[in-house]
C-alpha cells in the first residue's frame, strides 16, 4: 500500500544572513587588498580618470556612435589595411640580418663599388622597386590632395 507523504512547506534558505556574515568578516580577511584598492581609487581620482570615466558613461551612446563613425570611415579602413600590410612585411624581416646591417652601419663606410654591387643584387633591386612604388603611390596621393588654384 501507498504511504501518505507529509506536506512540507518550502522555505528558501536565508541567503541574506550568510551574505551579511561574509560582508562583516571581509575587511579582516582582505584588509591588504582593500587598502590597495583604496590607494588605486585615490590615484584614479587625483589623475582625473574617474571624472573621465564618469563623463564617458554619461555620454555613453554619443561616444559609441562617434567612435563607430571614426572607425568605419574610409580613411581609417585604409589606414588599418596599410598598417596590416606593413606589419606583415616587418614580421617577415629576419631580425638577425637587420641587426647585422645596423652593426655594419657604425663601422667604416663601404666603398662606392661595394655599394654598387649591393645595389645590383636581386633583393636590393626588389626593395628599390618597392620603394619607388611607394614613392609613386605617395606622389599620386599628393597630386589628388593638391588644392585647386582659383584664378
Amino acid at each position: 500500500m501507498a504511504v501518505a507523504v507529509n506536506f512540507r512547506e518550502f522555505r528558501p534558505v536565508d541567503s541574506r544572513g550568510e551574505l551579511m556574515r561574509r560582508v562583516e568578516i571581509a575587511p579582516v580577511e582582505h584588509a591588504e587588498a582593500i587598502l590597495s584598492a583604496y590607494e588605486l581609487l585615490q590615484q584614479l581620482h587625483e589623475k582625473g580618470i574617474l571624472e573621465l570615466f564618469s563623463g564617458l558613461l554619461s555620454a555613453g551612446e554619443t561616444v559609441v556612435n562617434h567612435m563607430v563613425g571614426v572607425i568605419s570611415s574610409q580613411e581609417m579602413v585604409k589606414a588599418l589595411r596599410i598598417g596590416l600590410i606593413f606589419s606583415n612585411l616587418l614580421s617577415s624581416i629576419d631580425p638577425d640580418k637587420l641587426s647585422a646591417v645596423l652593426a655594419q652601419a657604425g663601422k667604416e663606410p663601404p666603398s662606392l663599388l661595394v655599394i654598387g654591387k649591393q645595389a645590383t643584387s636581386k633583393e636590393a633591386r626588389r626593395s628599390m622597386a618597392v620603394g619607388l612604388g611607394l614613392l609613386t603611390a605617395c606622389g599620386e596621393a599628393l597630386e589628388k590632395s593638391k588644392p585647386e588654384k582659383h584664378e
